[in-house]
């Protein structure tokens, strides 16, 4: 073992993945190719000389690394480019290069791979077979006595939901009033968040009729949604977007603002009020900034009464995401279920996943079982040996087909409520 521990496995012979040589250049920019750095600098520009000095010099440093072998991408958008100048230190220009030349090269092996198994695994077309030769083919290809449904009609018939909730549907506000507070990163996050919160809204049996209030349509984070939701600015696409204030859209006495920070709990779920979920992502600003804006606007607020139906693991925020909470109203207000609805959220954050990962620990060896109580003593106050059987317990009834709801199915049927 300590002969062998250095050897490194080439990642083609570890998935049985044949090299394949693209004849594809180096690079899209290079310093060598002037003319694609004269369009780029031309388009970012725009005739400001500073920005232009400062932009090829970033050029070159870019330039630099790729020369010395260090992780830069071959290939660097407008966008990516803009976003580099705006960074302020090598450290983190360094870091984001290193990002785009990781998802620049999982994309080019996801290909490869892809390409390898075209290869190695051709589609042969079976041959028609007829015993006499007037006889029927039935098939895809041939005579069915099926309608094909394909992914458009699918599309076409999801957004027609989603357009029946703009008419009758109850409304659901997404305040995006919080580009200010969030860092690139978390930007991002959130834009991918309400992707999801969208394709989630959509599909439901009662989907809400959900307004984007406080946006800024020439912010990082409006730019980063219209990526993932290329047909967001359609005339017919189904969403609300508004610049202003939900209090502008909205009565204020209908308005409700969701915030883990309040002290009063949603107990039941009101079909006439219109929730509003802030849509930032703080992992790196824990300040109450959604409760902050619901008071300074004179709402009601509430919070999900998380403790009175979870047991959460030592250490775990309950801080849900976007792409969490939306899912939860939407269940909650077609079933009025806490125990239904609340299974959206993740599974890593509850006792039972703890529970489940100690078991694994002490199924070798029981005499484990003491020290890791007494090492969840330590994390966790109040934490005896009869609360931890107690939840072992919990969890043992919890694996009955009756309490399981970790699998998300889709709420087209009628038997999954």
């Amino acid at each position: 073992m300590r002969q062998n521990r250095d050897i490194v496995i080439p990642s083609q012979k570890l998935f049985n993945v044949k090299r394949y040589n693209f004849q594809q250049p180096r690079c899209n920019f290079s310093l060598k190719n002037e003319e694609d750095a004269d369009q780029i600098v031309e388009d970012i520009c725009k005739g400001d000389t500073d920005l232009e000095k400062k932009l090829r010099i970033l050029m070159l440093e870019v330039e630099v690394m790729r020369q010395d072998g260090r992780y830069a991408p071959d290939r660097i958008r407008n966008d990516q480019w803009v976003h580099l100048l705006e960074l302020q230190s090598k450290s983190q220009r360094t870091n984001y290069l290193r990002y785009l030349f990781k998802t620049e090269k999982a994309k080019e092996n996801f290909k490869a791979k892809k390409e390898a198994k075209r290869i190695e695994n051709p589609v042969i077309k079976p041959e028609d077979v007829k015993e006499n030769e007037d006889d029927l083919l039935y098939g895809i290809q041939h005579q069915s006595l099926f309608l094909r449904i394909r992914d458009q009609s699918i599309n076409q018939f999801d957004n027609y939901r989603a357009l029946q909730a703009m008419i009758y549907g109850q409304g659901l506000v997404i305040d995006c009033s919080y580009d200010d507070d969030m860092v690139y990163k978390e930007t991002l996050n959130a834009a991918k968040q309400l992707t999801f919160v969208f394709g989630d809204n959509r599909i439901h049996k009662q989907p809400f009729n959900i307004h984007f209030c406080n946006l800024n349509m020439e912010g990082a984070f409006m730019q980063q949604l219209r990526k993932n939701i290329p047909s967001l600015d359609e005339p017919w696409f189904p969403i609300n977007l508004h610049t202003k204030s939900y209090l502008d859209v909205f009565p204020r006495e209908k308005l409700v603002y969701l915030t883990p920070h309040c002290r009063e709990e949603l107990t039941h779920f009101d079909h006439d009020a219109v929730y509003i979920v802030g849509c930032m992502v703080d992992k790196m600003n824990n300040e109450p900034l959604s409760l902050a804006r619901a008071k300074r606007d004179g709402l009601k607020m509430a919070k999900l009464p998380l403790d009175r139906y979870l047991e959460w693991a030592p250490g775990s925020k309950k801080n849900l995401n976007i792409n969490h909470m939306v899912p939860i109203l939407l269940d909650l207000k077609l079933t009025s279920d806490w125990e239904f609805a609340l299974r959206h959220i993740p599974r890593r954050k509850l006792m039972e996943t703890k529970i489940k990962a100690m078991e694994k620990r002490w199924q070798n060896n029981p005499e484990k079982k003491d020290n890791l109580i007494n090492a969840f003593k330590g994390k966790s106050n109040n934490f005896t040996k009869k609360k931890f059987n107690t939840l072992l317990f919990r969890e043992k009834r919890m694996n009955n087909k009756e309490y399981n709801f970790k699998s998300k199915r889709s709420l087209y049927d009628d038997e999954n409520i």
